[in-house]
Protein backbone atom coordinates (compact mmCIF):
# COMPACT_ATOMS: atom_id res chain seq x y z
CA UNK A 1 0.00 0.00 0.00
CA UNK A 2 1.45 3.65 -0.83
CA UNK A 3 1.94 6.05 1.93
CA UNK A 4 1.72 9.85 2.29
CA UNK A 5 5.09 11.58 2.51
CA UNK A 6 4.69 15.01 1.80
CA UNK A 7 8.82 15.80 1.86
CA UNK A 8 9.06 13.62 -1.26
CA UNK A 9 5.68 14.62 -2.78
CA UNK A 10 6.29 16.67 -6.01
CA UNK A 11 2.41 18.22 -5.85
CA UNK A 12 1.88 19.48 -2.35
CA UNK A 13 -0.34 22.46 -2.84
CA UNK A 14 -1.06 24.91 0.08
CA UNK A 15 -3.83 24.54 2.27
CA UNK A 16 -6.99 26.86 1.67
CA UNK A 17 -6.58 29.67 4.79
CA UNK A 18 -3.14 30.32 2.99
CA UNK A 19 -2.73 33.94 1.64
CA UNK A 20 -1.54 34.64 -1.77
CA UNK A 21 -0.33 38.07 -2.11
CA UNK A 22 1.22 39.30 -5.98
CA UNK A 23 3.87 41.97 -5.41
CA UNK A 24 3.08 45.44 -7.42
CA UNK A 25 4.99 48.84 -7.10
CA UNK A 26 2.51 51.69 -5.52
CA UNK A 27 2.90 53.48 -9.19
CA UNK A 28 0.83 50.54 -11.06
CA UNK A 29 -2.08 50.59 -8.50
CA UNK A 30 -5.09 52.03 -9.81
CA UNK A 31 -6.78 54.85 -7.07
CA UNK A 32 -9.17 53.40 -4.58
CA UNK A 33 -7.23 49.51 -5.19
CA UNK A 34 -6.38 48.35 -1.68
CA UNK A 35 -2.93 47.02 -0.61
CA UNK A 36 -0.52 45.49 1.90
CA UNK A 37 3.25 47.24 2.71
CA UNK A 38 4.02 43.70 3.32
CA UNK A 39 3.30 39.65 2.20
CA UNK A 40 3.95 38.37 5.98
CA UNK A 41 1.17 36.92 7.98
CA UNK A 42 0.49 38.44 11.38
CA UNK A 43 -0.49 42.28 11.90
CA UNK A 44 -0.32 43.25 8.47
CA UNK A 45 -2.69 46.06 7.84
CA UNK A 46 -4.46 47.04 4.46
CA UNK A 47 -3.98 50.60 2.45
CA UNK A 48 -6.32 51.94 0.19
CA UNK A 49 -4.29 54.48 -2.62
CA UNK A 50 -6.08 57.59 -2.63
CA UNK A 51 -4.14 59.41 -5.17
CA UNK A 52 -1.25 58.82 -7.45
CA UNK A 53 0.92 59.81 -4.03
CA UNK A 54 -0.93 59.03 -1.04
CA UNK A 55 -2.10 56.02 0.38
CA UNK A 56 -4.66 55.71 3.68
CA UNK A 57 -4.33 53.29 6.33
CA UNK A 58 -7.80 51.29 6.81
CA UNK A 59 -7.09 50.89 10.33
CA UNK A 60 -6.15 54.16 11.31
CA UNK A 61 -7.92 56.24 8.46
CA UNK A 62 -4.36 58.67 8.31
CA UNK A 63 -3.21 59.75 4.91
CA UNK A 64 0.65 58.62 4.07
CA UNK A 65 2.73 59.74 1.18
CA UNK A 66 4.32 56.70 -0.63
CA UNK A 67 7.10 57.06 -3.80
CA UNK A 68 5.86 55.20 -6.78
CA UNK A 69 8.91 53.03 -6.99
CA UNK A 70 7.52 51.31 -3.08
CA UNK A 71 6.90 47.74 -3.52
CA UNK A 72 3.76 47.26 -2.03
CA UNK A 73 1.68 43.49 -1.94
CA UNK A 74 -1.89 42.74 -2.98
CA UNK A 75 -4.01 39.90 -2.38
CA UNK A 76 -4.77 37.35 -5.02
Amino acid sequence: MPTNDPVNDRYNPPGLSSKDFERFTFGELEVDELFWQSNLPGDNIPWRKTTSSQGTNIKTQTAHNFSPNTTVFQKV
